[in-house]
C-alpha cells in the first residue's frame, strides 16, 4: 500500500477555527445529534433485532441516510423489505473480508438508486453501526473518479485520482490523519464522528460559497452552511427542514 498525502496542518487549523467560529452550542448539538444517529444504527441493525424490523423501521433509517432520504419509498418498494433487510445484513454481518467486497455485494441488491448512491448508502450504514471500525467514506468527502470532495479543501496541491486513495484501505489513512491532526489541536473527542462533522462542514462551505458566487440572488434561497453539513450527515432539525 502506497505512502499517503500529508495533508496541510494550517488548512485543517483554519477549518477547525471556522467550525468552531460557529459557536460552542452548535458544535456540541450537532455532535449529539449524529450520536444519537449512531446510537439508533447500532440497536436498530444489530444482529438480534434487524430480522424483526418493520417497514417502519426501515423508513426511519433510510430517512438518516442523505442519499436516501428522498428515495427511502422507492428504495424499500423496489428492493422489498425483506430484500434490503437481508442485503443490509450481509453488509454488516457477511462472510465478505473487505470493504469493498461488502460494498459492492449490497449495490448489487439495493434498487431505486443508482451505483453511486448504494455506495454512499452502504458507507453509512456501516460507519454508523460500527463506527470504531469503519470510517465514512462517501462521494462528497472523496470521489476518486471526480477527483473532488471534502478532502480536496485540505491541500493546497490540485487533485489527483489517486491522491486520497482509490481504495479503502487507503482512503482510511488519509481520515485517520485528519483524527489525529485534530487531535494536535485540541479535538479530545472520541471516535470518529467529529471528523465527520469537521468533513460535512468543509463541504458545505464550499458548496454554499460556490451557490453564492454563481446565484448572486440565491442568497436567501438556500440553507446555510451549517444547516447543509446537517443534511449531509442525516441529522435534520425541523429548523432545517425550513430553510429550502
Amino acid at each position: 500500500m502506497k505512502k499517503p498525502v500529508i495533508l496541510d496542518d494550517f488548512l485543517v487549523r483554519d477549518y477547525l477555527i471556522k467550525i468552531l467560529g460557529e459557536g460552542e452550542e452548535f458544535v456540541q448539538e450537532f455532535y449529539k445529534d449524529l450520536l444519537a444517529k449512531s446510537l439508533l444504527f447500532q440497536q436498530a441493525l444489530s444482529k438480534e433485532r434487524l430480522p424483526s424490523l418493520t417497514e417502519e423501521d426501515l423508513d426511519l433509517i433510510l430517512e438518516k441516510i442523505f442519499p436516501a432520504r428522498r428515495r427511502k419509498e422507492r428504495i424499500i418498494q423496489e428492493t422489498g423489505i425483506e430484500g434490503l433487510k437481508r442485503a443490509i445484513s450481509d453488509l454488516l454481518y457477511g462472510k465478505a473480508k473487505s470493504w469493498e467486497e461488502r460494498v459492492e455485494s449490497f449495490v448489487k441488491e439495493i434498487r431505486g438508486v443508482d451505483k453511486r448512491m448504494a455506495r454512499d448508502i452502504a458507507s453509512e450504514i456501516l460507519h454508523f453501526t460500527f463506527p470504531e471500525e469503519y470510517v465514512l467514506w462517501t462521494s462528497w468527502i472523496w470521489d476518486p473518479e471526480s477527483e473532488s470532495g471534502a478532502v480536496v479543501f485540505l491541500k493546497e496541491e490540485p487533485p489527483k485520482r489517486s491522491m486520497y486513495g482509490e481504495t479503502y484501505e487507503e482512503f482510511e489513512q488519509i481520515y485517520k490523519q485528519i483524527q489525529e491532526k485534530l487531535l494536535d489541536f485540541g479535538i479530545k473527542v472520541r471516535g470518529y464522528l467529529f471528523v465527520d462533522i469537521f468533513l460535512a462542514m468543509i463541504y458545505a462551505t464550499y458548496v454554499d460559497y460556490m451557490t453564492l458566487s454563481t446565484m448572486h440572488s440565491a442568497k436567501g434561497f438556500f440553507p446555510p452552511a451549517g444547516s447543509m453539513a446537517r443534511r449531509l450527515l442525516g441529522v435534520l432539525r425541523k429548523e432545517d427542514l425550513l430553510e429550502v
